[in-house]
């Protein structure tokens, strides 16, 4: 019976022992495999991390340094490298320390701090060059004398406001020196339309060369107005389209005669009229019709449109104007007491003039007395003549009315 209890004994202990040797090796077998995983590293690399820059800003002002670095990121853990690579998950920075600097230029070393011990970083560039001045605050009157520059050719500048109207200007001791003054900084090319927007500011010397400086406020508010040269130009008819049959001509009627545009000089000089196109096609009788008025490109007229009044001229009016004069026969007759009433009117005449010369002769001597009557006797003769001649043609031409009519 011993026996049966030491051999079971036994039994129990060797399976004691291959299960605690089987969980020894199992165990050094994960750790093993998380040794080899763990000597795999990843790189992720951030790009324009802003530097931070620790100096005394209430004493010195600091410029011609760059304001971001790339930092490359490595280690073996892949969530924590993607977290410290992204810029909202982040928690290290890239610092810069001037604290114990003074004025002049200096190349500072770039350091990475609150970094991971898991993650190992560098940052490029690894230095910073800096400029350390003593700092000065300035105000300036904001100039747009370079907008107005760059006003097109004719155009005048009517009103020009900027708010505010000066800018503070903190920049280095030295740099301020050079500042000349505070413009309108704009991409505009030229100017030939009215602008109401806002612009940056920008301090510059005195050849326009941009300064480094800090200005409060950055910006301005800016209108501007202009106005462009003009020229008064005619309104000229132009047809088009197909005549109607019958129809030789059309006569066209504008509401307007000229019009105003307006725009660059050297555009204006090449324009002496407006061509308003009037299109015929199917008119047979008078018609109006609004008609647009298009002035050139980059050009502006001060009429849109114009009221047309059409009217068809017809192959046969040519030919009623002649047959109206050949009905002149039918009027003969009221011709005919014309003449009648001019030679009556010729007789009071001569009556006149022979007791003028009558009067004339009494006061001439006997010898031009006897010449002047002779000369009157053959006027009065001609004019006797005359007036017959004249009363044969008319009553000879009333009888040939008569037997026209007959």
């Amino acid at each position: 019976m011993l026996k049966k209890k030491k051999k079971s004994n036994v039994v129990y202990g060797l399976l004691a022992l291959f299960i605690s040797l089987l969980l020894f090796f199992n165990a050094n077998g994960s750790n093993f495999q998380n040794s080899i995983a763990s000597s795999e590293t990843f790189d992720e690399t951030a790009h324009d991390v802003p530097i931070t820059i620790d100096y005394d800003s209430d004493e010195y002002y600091i410029q011609g340094y760059e304001k971001t670095a790339d930092v490359t990121l490595s280690g073996a853990n892949r969530v924590q490298l993607n977290a410290e690579a992204n810029e909202e998950t982040r928690n290290f920075e890239v610092v810069a320390d001037l604290t114990d600097l003074e004025e002049g230029t200096h190349d500072v070393p770039l350091e990475i701090e609150n970094l991971s011990n898991s993650v190992d970083a560098s940052a490029e560039p690894d230095t910073l060059t800096v400029t350390i001045e003593k700092k000065e605050t300035k105000n300036f009157q904001i100039d747009t004398q370079d907008l107005e520059d760059k006003l097109q050719d004719g155009f005048e500048l009517d009103n020009l406001a900027v708010s505010p109207q000066e800018v503070e200007v903190t920049s280095g001791e030295e740099t301020m020196k050079d500042i000349s003054r505070v413009v309108v900084s704009s991409d505009l090319e030229t100017i030939n339309e009215n602008i109401s927007d806002s612009f940056p500011l920008q301090a510059v010397d005195e050849n326009g060369e941009s300064l480094s400086a800090s200005l409060s406020p950055q910006n301005v508010d800016l209108s501007m107005e202009v106005s462009a040269p003009d020229k008064e130009v005619s309104l000229e008819p132009s047809q088009t389209g197909e005549v109607a049959e019958g129809v030789t001509d059309y006569d066209f009627q504008l509401s307007e005669n000229s019009a105003t545009i307006t725009g660059a000089q050297n555009l204006l000089d090449d324009v002496d009229s407006l061509e308003v196109p009037i299109d015929v096609t199917d008119i047979t009788e008078p018609t109006t019709r609004n008609i647009d008025v298009q002035a050139p490109s980059q050009l502006t007229s001060n009429i849109d449109s114009v009221t047309v009044n059409i009217t068809p001229v017809f192959e046969d009016s040519t030919t009623e104007e002649s047959n109206g004069d050949e009905s002149a026969p039918d009027n003969q007759a009221p011709a005919s007491e014309e003449n009648n009433e001019e030679n009556e009117n010729a007789e009071v005449e001569d009556t006149t003039t022979e007791t003028t010369d009558s009067s004339q002769i009494e006061e001439n001597s006997p010898e031009e007395e006897t010449t002047t009557q002779e000369s009157q006797e053959q006027t009065q003769t001609e004019d006797s003549q005359e007036q017959q001649d004249s009363t044969d043609e008319q009553i000879d031409s009333q009888e040939n009315e008569e037997e026209t009519e007959r």
